[in-house]
């Protein structure tokens, strides 16, 4: 394996080095890459399908340590073992586990061919209607996501990963959605830095790369957002900042239709970003001439494409290091299971325990995923829901009880079916599922799930809540609500707290103000 030599570099390779590509669209793109990479002009490819697309016919035909990236929030998603999402790990009030957990996805990462991670997240999840933060963040104390953060990052980069801490400046003041529109902070500079720009200015002189957001901060730059603004991108680097800056996806709608696709290009090189993570949406051949025909038309100096390039190449050389393998599969996934264990918290009402007796008859009302028309295929499909072994837990544990499951969205008659149902029964238990998912606009339940909710509420004993804690504000008041997070082994540990085989000890990482003011949260 090579290391680049930036004065050996032609002003082709070095504009090519700048580009982080996404998977290809169809064998041409495939075969532009490869053939980028094979003249040393592609900086790095985002792999999220390895098996349609395997990641050796890229690492193949590189003679540099090319970069290959994925996120990795919830550990890698192409490896043996998951971890608890970034929340759940905050909640174990251990930066021990941040560590551990970080060292195992890297772990795994490496093994697949994988040497930069997308993340951590450094947003501070302070806003309850946000709809891309939530479980992604480390919470919404700032000295908090710095110190989970910095064990996060120490656990990448020692097994040779590297990572892009996101999403600079900051997400977590605002409730938009960046892939649907334009997200807007109140901050002016000052105040950027004490609060938003705090992890990141802790952890400066650890940090290997920083993705930079589609995030507008009038009181600093009224014109452009970060990724495309040289006086938000001049903040990280007066506070002292010397490492990789990368955009986050040029695919993202709330931005391309504010500035265009073309000029997103041209602006977010000119603004000082190292790289650029390209739109999937188009391939990699127009991405390279976007950025060819930036610097042909004087938009970028040379000399600004030799600095990114110095530290794109100090980035790849850094994923050289020699990766420790410690674990077998077996001994990686009981040190999941212990950190979802340890992350379960509960909420408790007039009640001083969060367990039900396991002989007792309940009717479960289990929320499932919506079906929806996909509209390229024309096709019933069913959305992507966090609880995949629900079920199973529920007839494991309780063998007395029944379950019946309604959609998040349902309609009159599902209702009308579930609140007649429960007119059987004593006491119910509710599982849900708070999703947050980009172009979805909310992470709390429906409008119509909590009508529901609200309806059955004088018999439920307890919730279990699995995703975005923050939905819990909107619950009605009943005795428990534990709280399992996502990821992982989330589901099995909260059911083990249901049933009394274990405690809930975990700290919620978010403050939850609840409509019910009488409600204490063990926290």
């Amino acid at each position: 394996m090579n290391k680049l030599i930036l004065s050996e570099l032609t002003i082709e390779q070095k504009i090519g080095q700048m580009l982080f590509c996404r998977q290809p669209i169809d064998q041409e793109d495939k075969d532009f890459m490869i053939e980028l990479i094979r003249r040393r002009s592609l900086g790095g490819v985002h792999i999220w399908d390895p098996e349609k697309t395997p990641v050796n016919e890229f690492l193949e035909a590189a003679d540099y340590p090319l970069l290959i990236g994925e996120n990795m929030e919830y550990g890698f998603e192409h490896g043996a073992v998951n971890f608890p999402c970034p929340l759940a790990i905050a909640s174990t009030n251990s930066t021990e586990t941040a560590y551990e957990s970080a060292r195992i996805i890297a772990e795994n990462a490496r093994e697949a061919g994988y040497n930069i991670a997308f993340g951590p997240v450094m947003d501070l999840a302070m806003n309850p209607l946000s709809s891309c933060v939530g479980p992604r963040s480390y919470g919404e104390n700032k000295e908090l996501v710095a110190g989970m953060t910095a064990s996060v990052i120490d656990g990448f980069q020692e097994q040779g990963v590297i990572v892009t801490a996101k999403h600079y400046p900051g997400f977590g003041e605002s409730s938009v959605d960046s892939h649907l529109g334009m997200v807007y902070l109140t901050q002016n500079e000052e105040d950027l830095i004490n609060r938003e720009l705090y992890p990141y200015i802790e952890n400066v002189a650890d940090l290997s790369g920083i993705m930079v957001g589609h995030i507008m901060v009038p009181k600093v730059d009224p014109e452009y957002p970060a990724s495309l603004s040289s006086k938000l991108i001049s903040i990280i680097r007066r506070l002292g900042y010397k490492g990789l800056l990368i955009t986050d996806s040029l695919a993202m709608v709330g931005l391309t239709n504010h500035f265009g696709l073309e000029e997103c290009h041209s602006l977010s090189m000119k603004a000082g970003n190292d790289m650029l993570l390209a739109s999937y949406r188009i391939p990699a051949k127009q991405t390279y001439s976007y950025m060819l025909a930036t610097y042909k038309n004087g938009l970028v100096s040379e000399q600004q494409i030799n600095a990114a390039v110095s530290r794109i190449i100090e980035a790849q050389n850094k994923t050289l290091k020699t990766c420790r393998h410690d674990d077998d599969v077996e001994t990686l996934i009981q040190k999941s299971e212990k950190m979802s264990e340890k992350s379960i918290a509960s909420i408790l009402t007039g009640v001083n325990k969060a367990e039900i007796p396991v002989d007792k008859r309940y009717l479960f009302v289990v929320q499932e995923a919506n079906k929806f028309v996909n509209p390229v295929t024309n096709e019933m499909e069913e959305e992507k829901s966090g609880l995949q072994g629900i079920e199973k837990l529920i007839a494991d544990n309780f063998i007395n009880s029944d379950i019946v499951k309604i959609n998040d969205f349902p309609s009159t008659s599902q209702m009308e079916y579930v609140v007649n149902m429960t007119m059987s029964y004593e006491s119910i238990v509710l599982i849900v599922y708070n999703k947050t998912d980009h172009y979805t606009g909310s992470s709390d339940l429906t409008k119509r799930f909590l009508a529901l909710f609200d309806a059955i509420s004088h018999k439920v004993s307890a919730v279990v809540s699995f995703g975005n804690p923050y939905a819990v504000r909107e619950y009605p008041e009943v005795p428990r609500i534990i709280l399992g997070y996502e990821g992982g082994y989330c589901e099995k540990a909260a059911f083990k707290v249901l049933c009394g085989e274990i405690e809930a000890t975990g700290k919620i990482p978010v403050s939850i103000n609840s409509i019910n003011k009488n409600k204490e949260g063990k926290k």
